[in-house]
């Protein structure tokens, strides 16, 4: 009798250093699987895999597209004969894995050369807001933006636009520090300039850093009627929010360790007490949080429909947009992250650009773009970071905090991809592997 419901898996990877694919077939390792070896098809185009077993399970097929165009000579790979891995977890599952590597084609454009991480991972960015954009809870849809009209009737005296919000990225995250360092290297006046010279020459470039903003003093302040973006947050001035209402920091656990008590207050929304974002003391104002936000960045002049689409961001997406942000920063591949707790996760991102593709249910069988990232629990997120004199780190890592909920939805992210991988993948040595699906963040990512 034929089992048309064998759970054949397939996991391709782009391993784009050596300039192969990596192709897994996994099969279950119960008994009447052991010695029944996949045909494995590469289709004329060379971009997909078609995987078929014997008898006597020949409705058995599974389809997938590579995420880069193989060589010819590939085909002699997947017809070689190979023994499978047989992989255990937790002692009851247990799968048959094959694994195939495959040249890439010498021409395929995934090929060309890498250039450096550049600054279009950000989602939501000021190039793709207008002056009708607004923000609303991704839960119940209750707006958090004023409109321009409204804000104009309610700061009659202020500056405020009437032609409607402005929006503006702010800097890199080591903006301030770049400032702090030229400030404190500044080069020394040539020699034989006049002490009173050198005074109205260092007092004039002081009024220009403070008036233009890169003074070493300087720092970013929420400003009414203009949104300022950076990677993960939107901040605005508390008088241009509505429908948020602050709440209570000391309703946690007392009996939950935390590294350093906070004291920025949570921003709930005051319809559905989601948690939108948090007060922001030093730049005196509120930032909303993009992953529980949607957005309609589109005027309704310009939708089919004359109503604005809204749109929100996955999280994991604007985690690892974060990710991209500190590698890009401080050159680190290894990172602490926690939500204020005593225990954390450690990330180590092996791989911000990789291309795969798989048949699991969840998946699309498309190539799609991911960060590949190992991670372990850390038990003591303070011990690590800051480890005792005497008592070195182990690892060069940096930190990262995130709110609690972001926090969950990165670790959710990580642990539901590592049980899609095939058995054989889902470790290296004492790290779990996991995926971070960024979508589209790194689409110029590759030069053409």
């Amino acid at each position: 009798m034929q089992d048309i419901n064998v759970p054949l898996y397939l996991h391709a990877e782009f391993l784009p250093n050596i300039r192969q694919i990596t192709l897994y077939v996994s099969l279950p390792g119960r008994p009447e699987f052991n010695g029944i070896r996949p045909d494995i098809q590469l289709s004329e185009s060379r971009k997909a895999v078609i995987v078929s077993l014997p008898k006597p399970f020949l409705d058995v097929v599974e389809t997938i597209k590579l995420p880069a165009r193989v060589s010819d000579a590939s085909r002699r790979a997947l017809n070689a004969t190979a023994d499978p891995a047989t992989t255990s977890a937790s002692g009851s599952n247990s799968s048959h894995d094959y694994s195939f590597r495959m040249q890439v084609d010498p021409n395929e454009e995934a090929l060309a050369p890498q250039d450096e991480l550049i600054d279009d991972f950000v989602p939501w960015t000021a190039v793709e807001m207008s002056h009708l954009t607004r923000i609303r809870c991704r839960e119940c849809a209750t707006p958090f933006l004023l409109s321009p009209a409204t804000h104009e009737n309610q700061n009659e005296h202020s500056q405020a636009s009437t032609v409607g919000w402005v929006w503006k990225d702010l800097p890199s995250g080591n903006w301030a520090e770049m400032m702090d360092f030229w400030h404190c290297h500044k080069p020394d006046p040539h020699e034989g300039h006049e002490k009173d010279e050198k005074d109205v020459a260092l007092q004039i470039e002081d009024q220009h850093a403070h008036t233009k903003g890169y003074g070493a003093d300087s720092q970013v302040v929420a400003i009414p009627g203009t949104v300022l973006i950076d990677v993960a947050t939107f901040l605005l001035a508390e008088s241009d929010c509505t429908s948020l209402k602050k709440g209570n920091e000391e309703e946690q656990n007392s009996t939950t360790e935390t590294i350093q008590p906070s004291n920025q207050r949570t921003l709930d929304c005051a319809t559905c007490n989601a948690i939108i974002g948090m007060e922001d003391p030093i730049a005196n104002g509120w930032r909303l949080l993009k992953a529980n936000v949607s957005l309609n960045t589109a005027p309704a002049s310009d939708s089919d429909t004359g109503t604005p689409e809204w749109k929100s961001q996955p999280t994991e997406m604007i985690i690892a947009a974060q990710l991209l942000e500190l590698i890009e920063r401080e050159s680190a591949r290894r990172f602490v992250v926690h939500c204020g707790q005593k225990t954390g996760l450690v990330l180590w991102v092996f791989n911000p650009d990789m291309r795969y593709s798989n048949s699991s249910a969840d998946y699309s069988i498309m190539a799609q773009q991911a960060m590949k990232v190992f991670y372990q629990d850390c038990a003591d997120v303070d011990g690590l970071l800051h480890p005792e004199i005497g008592n070195p780190s182990p690892l060069s890592v940096e930190e990262l905090e995130l709110p609690s909920m972001i926090f969950e939805a990165l670790s959710t992210a990580l642990r539901g991809s590592n049980s899609m991988l095939p058995l054989s993948a889902r470790r290296f040595g004492e790290w779990d592997i996991g995926l971070l699906n960024v979508y589209g963040i790194l689409k110029r990512h590759r030069s053409q």
